[in-house]
């Protein structure tokens, strides 16, 4: 036999030997189970010891994975839940050990890691980890200083909160286009593995980090100003000289492009039935002391304050007993010296054929004679009544001199009476729903009857808003009831415009971030606050207020909401000039609410 044939003969005498042992096996454990012996299983769960890793930075964007408390033994492994991954995907974990695990007879392999964030620690599968720094910022180096403007895509600047090792974005701020931004400093941030580079900005008051990415040192392009809006001269009729614009006083704008911040469903009530004042009946409109309207709930800043009744406006007139039941606005001369309010009597068939007239009150002498102190409130009602009745007291008359009725002319919906303070005209809308034209007039504060009407067109098929108020700066603004949903404007939103009423120019624009949600179904009134420098969107029982500086690029923070008990018919808001006292103009019966808190 050759040697080639001893070497076969004994690998098969070995593998039958092999075979013949795994059967003897199998045969003994089989004839185990019959005789009901206790037979010791191989663990299914074992690992290896863990062993020391190079460190290395990984993160991880699992929705569903966790990190484990490890203990038991090596043959007897657990491994128990202490992290969710989906609460660290913004920041770094870094690995300094690993082990694997097998569990019916798949391995596994597991990283020991701890994250950046707050120093959670654990055991985590190394397939639910990517490489790479997340999160984390290298130390800022000053550069020299350069200018920069937004590009074409859409940025904020940020504050970066927090260590190097862990970095949180807070605070954004849209990038303005045409604006100038002074870069000082720069430096790295980590997001998801991947290096970015990010430049610390200053333009005016706002200052922070932004991705270079949003930045570009091309200066825009500015455009020419428009020239739409300059009036013409026309004929003087009655004392009111009209002055008439060609063409679209509304600069164009693209739907897609518009946007809204989110106000809480909460504060956007539904219409109800109008109530009158609790006492205005009881007193048989003699009302003596004030009245509150409580705080149903509010959010935002300047948003907890009452309104206290504060003036009861007459009722009567001269010759004609309860004309003046339906007041629609009013506003504060700019010395605070007068309120003049504008009354409608229902005759027109629509809003822009109202008749109506203005009632100048003498604010600081009613206010001297006691007209608002409580107790006595009924005194400018009571005089209205008696000079009705023949029978005015020398206190009555003392009252009724501080009160000047204009003469009645075509008002339209009146809603809208508001001061200029830069110009210190009185300007309402006459005519905003007929047809395409609309009409803006002004109001001699002397005659208290117009004095001058601007005729223009926003744009084909756009009507011009119901309300009215000035800013210190002279801009105008109006805001509207959104009945038409675009897909960027959703049913119920508010929009906001902004731009310029004078006989020389008319000239809007919208602003291109509205509410998601207005403060009531119906418009009622705007108004400006110079103290804190807010506009005011007033609907019945429901006050919304924005700061004027962040239109356009406002936070849902910067929203402030009130709602009102009573039920009542807010007709118009006004703020004083010289101080920080805010009124709302109620109905049913017409009174005067101080803001109080």
């Amino acid at each position: 036999m050759s040697f080639k044939q001893h070497v076969f003969l004994g690998v098969t005498l070995l593998s039958s030997v092999a075979v013949i042992g795994a059967s003897v096996q199998s045969t003994t454990v089989a004839a185990s189970k019959r005789r009901g012996k206790k037979v010791t299983k191989v663990s299914k769960t074992y690992r290896t010891k863990a062993t020391k890793v190079s460190h290395k930075a990984y993160y991880s964007l699992s929705k569903t994975g966790k990190t484990y408390k490890l203990s038991g033994t090596l043959k007897k492994p657990v491994l128990k839940s202490n992290h969710a991954l989906k609460n660290y995907t913004k920041t770094t974990w870094t690995r300094s050990k690993q082990m694997f695990v097998t569990k019916k007879g798949k391995t596994t392999r597991y990283y020991y890691v701890k994250a950046a964030k707050n120093k959670a620690a654990g055991w985590v599968k190394a397939s639910q980890l990517k490489a790479g720094k997340n999160g984390q910022a290298t130390t800022a180096k000053k550069t020299t200083a350069k200018v920069y403007y937004k590009n074409a895509k859409s940025g904020k600047i940020y504050q970066l909160k927090g260590k190097n090792s862990y970095v949180t974005f807070k605070k954004g701020v849209k990038l303005v286009a045409d604006q100038k931004y002074t870069r000082t400093q720069k430096r790295t941030v980590y997001k998801r593995g991947k290096k970015t580079t990010y430049y610390y900005v200053k333009s005016g008051e706002t200052k922070g980090w932004v991705w270079n990415g949003y930045l570009t040192t091309k200066a825009p392009v500015v455009p020419e100003p428009t020239v739409s809006g300059l009036t013409t001269p026309g004929e003087t009729v009655d004392g009111i000289t009209s002055y008439n614009v060609s063409g679209n006083t509304i600069d164009p704008y693209k739907s897609e492009d518009f946007s809204t911040v989110d106000v809480p469903s909460d504060y956007a009530l539904a219409r109800y039935k109008y109530q009158y004042s609790p006492t205005y009946k009881a007193k048989k409109t003699l009302q003596t002391k004030s009245e509150t309207l409580s705080v149903v709930r509010h959010t935002g800043a300047d948003s907890d304050y009452a309104l206290k009744s504060t003036m009861y406006l007459p009722l009567d007139g001269e010759s004609t007993k309860g004309i003046n039941s339906n007041p629609q606005s009013a506003t504060f001369s700019k010395d605070d010296h007068y309120l003049y309010v504008m009354y409608v009597d229902k005759s027109g068939k629509g809003d822009d054929d109202q008749m109506g007239w203005v009632i100048r009150y003498d604010w600081q002498k009613l206010t001297a004679l006691g007209t608002r102190k409580n107790g006595q409130m009924q005194l400018i009602r009571k005089a209205a009544v008696n000079q009705y009745h023949n029978k005015a007291t020398s206190k009555d008359k003392a009252i009724l001199k501080c009160i000047k009725v204009g003469p009645t002319f075509n008002t339209g919906h009146a809603q809208s009476l508001a001061l200029n303070p830069r110009t210190n005209e009185l300007w309402f809308v006459k005519k905003h729903q007929a047809d395409d034209q609309s009409t803006v007039e002004r109001l001699n504060q002397k005659t208290l009857k117009p004095d001058a009407a601007v005729n223009f067109t926003l744009k084909s098929g756009m009507h011009m808003g119901s309300v009215l108020a000035f800013d210190n700066d002279g801009n105008a603004y109006y805001w509207t009831h959104t009945l038409s949903a675009w897909s960027t404007a959703p049913l119920n939103s508010a929009k906001i415009y902004k731009g310029q009423i004078s006989t020389d120019r008319i000239h809007f624009s919208l602003v291109m971030q509205g509410l998601s949600r207005v403060p009531g179904e119906v418009v009622q009134s705007m108004s400006y606050n110079g103290a804190n420098n807010r506009l005011y969107l007033v609907s019945n029982g429901s006050i919304f207020s924005v700061p004027v500086d962040k239109l356009g690029q406002l936070d849902a923070s910067d929203v402030s909401a009130t709602n009102f008990t009573g039920d009542r018919e807010f007709e118009g808001m006004m703020f004083m000039h010289q101080s920080n006292q805010g009124f709302v103009l109620t109905n049913r019966g017409p009174a005067i609410l101080q803001m109080t808190n």
